[in-house]
């Protein structure tokens, strides 16, 4: 018996050891097989764990592992260039790689902060200028807190020659968090042809007609000038736009010389293939600037972020800008979304929904509109604001509408909206929005609405008995709401819960405390 438990822990041994034997083969086999592999096609495949799109996510700290494998992978990767096209986007990542030469158009990607600058050493100066001077640079995407180090940067990026046609330079984007920094310098040595998106924040161009003469091509255009005089004047910035007439997505924070409209021509600048525009600034210099746009009723976003706005300013200015605006748009299967706030103390961010808002909105255009008041109003004449501005937008087309506002009746909402089919409110009145008397009877509990999102709710006493009334009222008439969300509001009790849960077909809350602090619900 004793004989026999060895010779069956002997048999289990040799079973094991044939099983791992198998599986070597198994592992050398496919390492063989890897090893097989065309040098194009593992190459591209080290590629994916280093590249990125514009975005540029960074490196992480095993993302070369595949250098240390074997010798064939290592010779396999110092033979395909596209591998250094990105050295990181720290200054440490670009000490560590910037001495592979590559042959292949290099992303120079950079977002460092004042805490976290690092050093340019002579090699990797030498390494950027030797890339400027044979034109393979793709992208510059420069984000400092430190203008002399985007200074030295930029400066070993021109070329000492009058003048040099960028075939490569796809992208230029310097975002700049100190003080301004001149950069003429290196738009005066360089022609972009293929520049698709120019971003300057903080960058001052002595001569705008550099840009102007030196592009012609860009889809994207975002100028930030938080200084005045050191953007261009609004002649200038038309004439820019004039020139590049492909452009798709531009944002613009306004700040133009004073005195300065864009001269006295009533014509229009062209940007037919815009889909996207957002406009900060000043209220009457950003009306006229719009006026100078011949761009389509039927982009994707229009924001408008106008600050210093008088009340007036809206019916005869900004009102008329909008019927005007959507008199030309073409009539969308899925309608328009309307996102309107107004403050008189700061400009809110009126784009800003949670949950799954942007989930059920995806196919509808939006609108944007954020008035900052130069005056303080009251809450009944804040709500005729509101109002009066989206008096002037069709009513048929919309089906989606956020507003920012202390008070506006749900009432008046339906007046102007018949065909709402998902609503935004935040920081609005509860006893307001939904009042207990219904002068309109059954039309203001709103038919056609599906979607209700509120947040930031101002509740008297505990009292959410205006909005459990109307979502009672809907159920009654068979129109129960298919999602309702309420988040970042005042204590709700589990009675006011449940009564609001048999009301709507999928509900969200996000309290601060599910337990009700007034110890009653009315």
């Amino acid at each position: 018996m004793e004989h026999e438990g060895v010779l069956r822990a002997l048999e289990e041994q040799r079973r094991e050891r044939e099983s791992a034997m198998i599986k070597l083969k198994r592992v050398r086999n496919s390492l063989l097989n890897i090893s097989k592999l065309p040098p194009e096609i593992l190459g591209n495949i080290f590629r994916w764990n280093v590249s990125f799109e514009d975005d540029f996510g960074g490196l992480g700290e095993e993302s070369h592992n595949f250098l240390f494998v074997c010798h064939h992978w290592s010779e396999v990767a110092s033979h395909t260039p596209e591998l250094w096209s990105f050295w990181g986007r720290t200054l440490e990542d670009w000490t560590r790689w910037c001495r592979r030469s590559g042959t292949a158009p290099l992303d120079l990607v950079l977002d460092s902060n004042e805490y976290d600058v690092g050093n340019l050493s002579p090699t990797m100066l030498n390494a950027l200028q030797d890339r400027a001077t044979a034109d393979k640079i793709r992208r510059v995407h420069l984000t400092v807190e430190d203008s002399g180090l985007l200074g030295l940067i930029i400066t070993s990026l021109t070329v000492e020659c009058e003048e040099i046609l960028s075939n490569s330079v796809e992208s230029l984007v310097l975002r700049n968090y100190d003080e301004v920094l001149d950069v003429t310098d290196f738009f005066a040595h360089y022609r972009f042809p293929k520049l698709r998106r120019l971003d300057l924040t903080n960058c001052m161009v002595s001569s705008w007609d550099y840009v102007t003469s030196r592009t012609g091509a860009l889809t994207n255009l975002e100028l930030d000038f938080p200084e005045p005089g050191s953007g261009p004047t609004t002649s200038q910035l038309l004439s820019i736009l004039a020139s590049n007439p492909i452009l798709q997505r531009l944002i613009l924070y306004r700040n133009a010389a004073p005195g300065d409209h864009g001269g006295e021509s009533s014509s229009r600048v062209p940007l037919h293939h815009l889909n996207e525009l957002k406009l900060l600034g000043d209220s009457q210099d950003a009306m006229r600037f719009l006026h100078r746009l011949d761009h389509p009723a039927n982009m994707d976003h229009l924001t408008v972020e106008l600050e210093d706005c008088m009340v007036a300013e809206i019916s005869q200015t900004i009102g008329p800008y909008f019927r005007d605006y959507l008199r030309r748009r073409d009539r969308s299967q899925n309608g328009l979304g309307i996102f309107l706030s107004l403050d008189h103390e700061i400009i809110l961010n009126a784009g800003d929904t949670h949950g799954t808002g942007p989930q059920l909105l995806q196919a509808v255009n939006f609108m944007r509109i954020t008035l900052e008041l130069d005056e303080t109003l009251p809450n009944d004449v804040r709500e005729e604001v509101i109002l009066d501005l989206i008096a002037h937008i069709p009513r048929v087309e919309i089906v989606c509408l956020q507003i920012h506002c202390n008070s506006v009746a749900i009432g008046n909402v339906y007046a102007q909206f018949p065909n709402l089919k998902t609503l935004f409110l935040k920081g609005t009145t509860l006893s307001i929005v939904f009042p207990r008397q219904n002068p309109d009877g059954d039309e203001s509990i709103l038919h056609s609405l599906r979607c209700m999102f509120l947040q930031d709710l101002v509740v008297g006493g505990g009292d959410w008995s205006p909005l459990t009334t109307f979502l009672s009222r809907r159920a009654s008439s068979g129109n129960r709401l298919d999602t309702l969300e309420i988040s970042w509001s005042p204590h709700m009790c589990p009675e006011v819960v449940e009564s609001i849960r048999g009301a709507v077909q999928e509900i969200k809350i996000e309290l601060p405390d599910p337990v009700c602090s007034f110890g009653t619900c009315s």
